[in-house]
């Protein structure tokens, strides 16, 4: 048998990790136009490729925020603090089509991810926040270079956490979130640059807006540059 490039890069990783680097992320330019396809490992081997991301964040009746420690056999970024869910829409079942297509794909992530019922959480449900261009590498080898799509929703959900994405979650408040952001800065703990970038930048009117969030909506490509 002959090993691809893609094939030889995931040697050792977790088999149904490898899979899923086989699906075709949305490639983009930095107005998040698209401009083709190419696989999960292509996208973030090296210097990667820009291509389209979702990072939802669901709240509570109390206002708390669900935050996610992803799983130790994650390929990128593995057992990192991040948002509740965070991943990419394909080029694949419309999920192409700019904020309906991620709304799309965010549904289908919050089940495979978070266990959510199909029908718990539709993309009505979610309200769609801004988009941010970044990039960050994980290390040497792999990269995010995202023009990611942000939402945000209130909603008490029932969730069943897959142990092969997920390793443990939690409810914060504004406090508890604060508290564990000192922890990275004394590296007790990683947290993901997006999610970093989230919080500087959006997650306070996100949280101040939580009754209203379909008013602090903006189409803008926020370039946050490269980070750390």
């Amino acid at each position: 048998m002959i090993m691809t490039v893609e094939n030889s890069e995931l040697q050792g990783y977790d088999e149904d990790q490898k899979e899923m680097m086989d699906e075709n992320c949305i490639v983009v330019d930095e107005n998040d136009r698209i401009v083709g396809r190419d696989s999960k490992v292509n996208c973030h081997l090296n210097e990667g490729k820009l291509h389209r991301a979702f990072s939802v964040l669901i709240f509570d009746s109390t206002n708390k925020l669900l935050i996610q420690q992803r799983a130790n056999e994650k390929i990128t970024f593995p057992s990192i603090w991040a948002n509740s869910c965070c991943s990419h829409p394909l080029y694949q079942n419309g999920e192409e089509e700019n904020i309906k297509g991620a709304k799309k794909a965010a549904v289908r992530k919050l089940t495979q991810e978070l266990g959510i019922l199909p029908g718990e959480i539709q993309s009505e449900d979610s309200n769609f926040i801004t988009k941010m261009h970044y990039k960050a590498r994980a290390d040497q080898k792999w990269i995010e270079h995202e023009v990611d799509y942000i939402f945000a929703l209130k909603k008490d959900v029932k969730i069943d956490p897959n142990p092969n994405e997920i390793q443990r979650t939690k409810y914060v408040d504004v406090k508890e979130l604060n508290e564990l952001f000192e922890k990275s800065n004394d590296n007790l703990v990683k947290i993901g640059p997006w999610f970093r970038l989230i919080r500087d930048n959006f997650l306070n009117e996100i949280w101040k807006s939580l009754d209203s969030l379909d008013t602090i909506s903006d189409n803008k490509v926020h370039h946050m540059g490269e980070v750390k």
